[in-house]
């Protein structure tokens, strides 16, 4: 016996298909790619994430300190992971930079303390430019391959703009690493890029830098390294 169904029951039926419909519309909308990428993968802050796509690079943290962000981990066990995960992205051999020259006793950095100063201190963006900057950690995933933290770094702060007079990524980490690895690897991963890095010292800075980006290292307390890497039009 075939029961007829009441019209209330078919009204219901058609309010929840109609809704699904909506939710299928809505999943379907277009999303920022790099956006999608970030909010899909976990976060980072595993360390036995390091082999996650974008070159192992760890994503552990960044911005103000709060107890949400990842304690940095620095022991050799973790030092040795990093070194591994760099080898790995640089292709199986990582050769030393040549030798840093002289350009000055005074980083240009010295002083700048957020994003947008660091942009503006380097020399590759303009004053006006940096006042655009928006902070997220999204922006750190949006940096070029070649100028990727070393793998498993702590991000600190990540700021950029896709404005198309300034698109601009300013990426801060801080790495258990000893400064001179971390300037090979950022000096063979642009040459990988090619990018025609230079090598300079400033002050107690490191700088990798060429067309449109500067890749600042230096010692940090606690025996960390710090890099500021400013990418401008790539």
């Amino acid at each position: 016996m075939v029961r007829s169904v009441p019209a209330v029951v078919l009204f219901a039926a058609l309010l929840a298909s109609c809704g699904q419909e909506q939710k299928q519309a809505d999943s379907g909308e277009q999303r920022d790619p790099a956006v999608v990428d970030a909010l899909s993968d976990p976060l980072m802050a595993d360390p036995d994430l390091a082999t996650q796509n974008r070159g192992g690079s760890a994503l552990s943290g960044g911005g103000p300190a709060s107890g949400q962000i990842p304690p940095l981990r620095t022991g050799p066990e973790e030092i040795e992971l990093a070194r591994q995960a760099a080898l790995a992205m640089a292709g199986g051999a990582i050769s030393s930079a040549p030798t840093a020259t002289a350009r000055s006793e005074k980083s240009r950095l010295d002083g700048a303390i957020t994003a947008e100063a660091v942009a503006a201190a380097s020399g590759l963006v303009s004053r006006s430019c940096a006042g655009k900057l928006s902070y997220s950690f999204v922006w750190s995933a949006r940096l070029v391959p070649a100028l990727v933290p070393y793998p498993r770094g702590h991000v600190q702060e990540a700021a950029g703009t896709d404005d198309p007079a300034c698109r601009i990524r300013v990426v801060n980490y801080l790495t258990p690493v000893e400064p001179a690895a971390v300037v090979d690897f950022h000096f063979a991963m642009a040459a990988k890029g090619g990018f025609q890095p230079g090598h300079v010292s400033e002050g107690d800075d490191e700088v990798i830098s060429g067309r449109g980006y500067a890749v600042f290292v230096r010692p940090a307390p606690g025996g960390l390294t710090q890099v500021d890497i400013v990418s401008a039009g790539r």
